[in-house]
């Protein structure tokens, strides 16, 4: 049967591991600056995975309806579609203001729409703006998998997302025009530069890993002097979608440049950007996204934590090239010089991923 799950006790404080999850997604939204919709999605995607859920589902209030705006995992098919907001475990959630869990839907077959006759345990935590909720974080998984423990996490990674909707109401633009590049759509350089530098800052204080991939469209001046301004706006336009298509949302892409774009990857080795440079610089080339003469140019630096022969940890700046052109697909050439990551300014990662860069073999 439906029924509340009480606030935080000792019993069903989540884990260790669970809390250093639930930390590392809020400290990676914050760097990203994503925006509510990529904080919906990226957190359904860590629920899914801190609770070994099936499916996990946000649900937002639209008048009389709840619109399921993230659908993650077996029912990814719900996303976009619309339940009466009163109804089942959801609709009581949102309007109790609080936690409810169905261990046996089978046993309630109205509680979770897309579920009658399935047996599964079902949980939804509400998505609180003040005093009014306003969505659902719900997650689905096996008859009696989920417990209160679950459902504790559950209410913590759904706080994430009601801060993000909390900005996004408040602040609805502003923020977001003054870090975005027009014609691209992806973060402007202030916003490189931001990102860049909270990076390193993590690198330095806690040793986390990121890496830099600088895109160059070499030639894209003289192409457009050729052929136009609408030319080369759609080039830099087509290349800005690949990388988006091909990065992680966690990543950041950026236009740093009139002629350069970036990639901000967090957690990410170098061997990691590489595979990820390799595969935008494929795709563009099917996709022939440089025309004119211009050719794609791609370099990566990594910040990372290796292991020293004494044992002891040290950070260091790893360099390679990526964009040659192998043809198995694998990128530029593997490992590089190092460098010592905090000894590095943002400026100088930036000047070595340009001093990186190689150009495909012939222009486009």
């Amino acid at each position: 049967m439906m029924r509340p799950v009480a606030s935080s006790t000792t019993s069903s404080t989540p884990s260790p591991s669970r809390l250093l999850a639930i930390v590392e997604l809020q400290n990676a939204i914050a760097a990203a600056a994503m925006n509510a919709d990529e904080v919906m999605t990226i957190t359904a995607d860590r629920a899914r995975s801190v609770l070994a859920a099936d499916s996990v589902l946000v649900g937002l209030v639209e008048g009389d309806d709840l619109v399921f705006r993230t659908a993650i995992g077996a029912m990814a098919e719900l996303a976009g579609s619309r339940a009466p907001r009163a109804s089942g475990l959801a609709g009581r959630c949102i309007a109790e203001r609080r936690a409810m869990r169905v261990d046996d839907t089978a046993a309630e077959p109205h509680a979770v729409a897309g579920l009658a006759g399935h047996a599964a345990s079902v949980a939804c935590v509400p998505l609180l703006y003040g005093e009014i909720a306003v969505g659902v974080l719900q997650a689905v998984a096996g008859r009696g998998a989920l417990s209160d423990e679950d459902v504790e996490a559950l209410r913590m990674l759904a706080q994430i997302i009601a801060i993000a909707l909390h900005r996004a109401y408040t602040y609805p633009r502003p923020r977001y025009d003054s870090l975005q590049d027009a014609l691209t759509g992806l973060g402007n350089r202030r916003a490189f530069d931001e990102r860049l530098e909270a990076e390193l800052n993590r690198n330095r204080r806690f040793g986390h890993s990121f890496s830099l991939a600088l895109v160059q469209l070499d030639g894209l001046e003289s192409a457009i002097d050729r052929h136009g301004q609408a030319a080369g706006d759609e080039m830099l336009r087509r290349i800005a979608m690949i990388l988006k298509a091909h990065t992680r949302m966690i990543d950041g892409c950026f236009r740093i440049r009139a002629d350069g774009l970036a990639i901000v990857m967090p957690g990410t080795s170098l061997h990691g950007a590489q595979i990820v440079a390799e595969r935008c610089r494929v795709h563009s080339a099917e996709a022939r996204a440089c025309e004119g003469g211009v050719r794609l140019g791609i370099g990566v630096v990594a910040a990372v934590e290796r292991s020293e022969t004494g044992g002891r940890a040290s950070r260091g700046l790893e360099r390679s090239d990526a964009g040659t052109g192998d043809s198995d697909g694998t990128g530029g050439g593997a490992g590089g010089r190092a460098f010592r990551a905090s000894d590095e300014t943002a400026t100088q990662i930036l000047a070595r991923a340009a001093a990186a860069l190689a150009l495909d073999s012939e222009p486009a």
